[in-house]
């Protein structure tokens, strides 16, 4: 490709390294000035003496209202799922028993290395495993895909002497599949989708060659919440004997239930012989705090590629299941009381209304003359765009919701759309969303010059090279990494 090598050489020319740096540098100051705006009490080194807990605890108090205000309303996508202090307060109580505990010493906390396993094999029943099927506690989806993918790089060279790994993936599927081609030196090959937002098949199929050790699928998709067909790539990965990892994290706790909710779902787990891995996220819509997930195979031969073994090391004989040494024994205590307290009937329940919501906001946003929705909203995410010719861009449309509503809806690329992934607090807000969409819809018409922001990024983004918008990005990183006491003392005292 001619810009891998000129854009290299196009940055270090004086000029545009002069501009660039410069416009870095402004998005940097405007970062910093925006994560100031939130800070209380700021601090960048250890206090002289200890404070008082009654002082910390305040402080936490004031930092909590800080954090819990941006939700409260119902009017996010994702991120918080439940939304109810009843139930976090029960979580809390479980979670500070074991939040000193780690499940890297089954020996010494026999009870955490119990709920381990238990919520483990739970998950596992939900998704219709065999006795012989396995898994693993993660910390989050991300984990669960790379050690999913790590797996397959392993069990091709184990069993097939494949020394040069790749994966096929939808352009749809999870960032984290990349990130594991970049973590574990995995070539990635990108299928097509269909006008549904679903994986082309036939595209698929004529990606797969020797060195393919895997095969992914959705259910359901994050951008747009489509269900690739996952009984179709079942039967390719069983005829190709590769494997099939189903990426259910962000729907984990819906999809197992959607049939007793009233909502009729094709098979999607190990009742197909060719789903070999499955990801899914107890942290979502199982109402566990963060950093819960969970890896499954349909074998133990399978997880074996998984883990990692270090018998010489000067420690003594070392091994571990998953990416982590010591991982935290609360989120596995609290991951396990969330699932028992609300069982099955709880999760039926929840799937109704939550996937309930889903669909008729879809079935609101199609009778919109100026919006489409993008992809197949059968789970719990809503995507849409302007229509052609309507006058409505649709990042306009998310600024003019932002402003004027306080919704926080996310914004997608390739193609352009913006989503709504609804949760239980989002879930009663179903006829209000659509209400006041159509009112931002009449508005982004009249004055589309007002909504902007959102718009330009995505267009500027698009229009360079893809390092340029990494520095960006990185930019930003760094922003969020820092500590920003200096500036927020600066601005105090101007």
């Amino acid at each position: 490709c001619l810009a891998v090598v000129v854009v290299p050489i196009l940055r270090r020319l004086p000029p545009v390294r002069s501009r660039l740096d410069a416009e870095l540098g402004k998005t940097l100051s405007e970062l910093r000035a925006e994560f100031c705006q939130g800070l209380t009490q700021p601090r960048m080194t250890l206090p002289v003496e200890g404070l008082p807990p009654e002082h910390i605890l305040d402080l936490i108090a004031t930092r909590k209202e800080l954090d819990t205000k941006r939700w409260q309303s119902g009017k996010i996508t994702g991120a918080v799922y439940h939304g109810q202090q009843e139930h976090y307060d029960f979580i809390g109580q479980v979670f500070s028993k074991w939040a000193f505990s780690n499940p890297l010493h089954p020996g010494i906390h026999p009870a955490l290395r119990q709920m381990d396993s238990e919520v483990v094999q739970m998950v596992i029943n939900m998704y219709h495993g065999t006795p012989e099927a396995c898994g693993a506690f993660t910390t989050g989806g991300t984990e669960s895909i790379l050690m999913a993918m790590k797996t397959y790089r392993d069990w091709g060279c184990a069993t097939r002497g494949i020394t040069d790994p790749n994966i096929v993936i939808c352009h749809t599927a999870h960032a984290a599949f990349p990130k594991a081609g970049q973590y574990f030196n995995i070539h990635v090959k990108y299928a097509r989708t269909n006008g549904k937002m679903q994986v082309d098949i036939r595209h698929m199929r004529r990606l797969i060659d020797r060195n393919t050790v895997a095969i992914v699928g959705s259910c359901c998709q994050y951008a747009h919440g489509s269900v690739d067909p996952i009984e179709e790539l079942a039967e390719l990965a069983q005829r190709r004997r590769i494997g099939l990892h189903v990426d259910c994290c962000l729907g984990g706790f819906l999809v197992p239930f959607m049939d007793k909710a009233g909502f009729p779902l094709r098979p999607f787990d190990f009742r197909l012989k060719g789903v070999t891995s499955i990801s899914c996220d107890p942290h979502k819509y199982g109402f566990a705090p963060k950093g819960s997930s969970v890896v499954m195979f349909a074998s133990k031969e399978l997880r074996r590629h998984m883990y990692s073994f270090l018998p010489g090391w000067t420690g003594g004989i070392y091994a571990t299941p998953t990416m982590t040494g010591s991982r935290a024994g609360g989120p596995v205590a609290a991951t396990w009381a969330s699932m028992c307290k609300f069982g099955e009937s709880g999760y039926v329940e929840t799937t109704r209304r939550i996937v309930g919501a889903t669909r008729e906001i879809a079935r609101g946003i199609q009778e919109i003359p100026e919006l489409e929705v993008v992809g197949d909203p059968v789970v719990c995410v809503v995507a849409f765009a302007g229509r052609r010719r309507s006058g409505v861009n649709c990042y306009a449309l998310a600024d003019c919701m932002k402003k004027k509503f306080e919704w926080d809806l996310a914004t997608c690329q390739n193609p352009p759309s913006i989503h709504l992934a609804v949760t239980l607090p989002s879930s009663g807000n179903a006829a209000q969303f659509l209400a006041e969409l159509r009112q931002c819809v009449a508005e982004v018409k009249a004055n589309a010059k007002a909504y902007t922001s959102t718009a330009g990024l995505y267009g500027m983004a698009g229009s360079l090279p893809s390092s340029f918008v990494e520095d960006a990005c990185a930019t930003y990183l760094d922003a969020v990494s820092e500590a920003h006491a200096q500036e927020a003392k600066a601005a105090a005292a101007s």
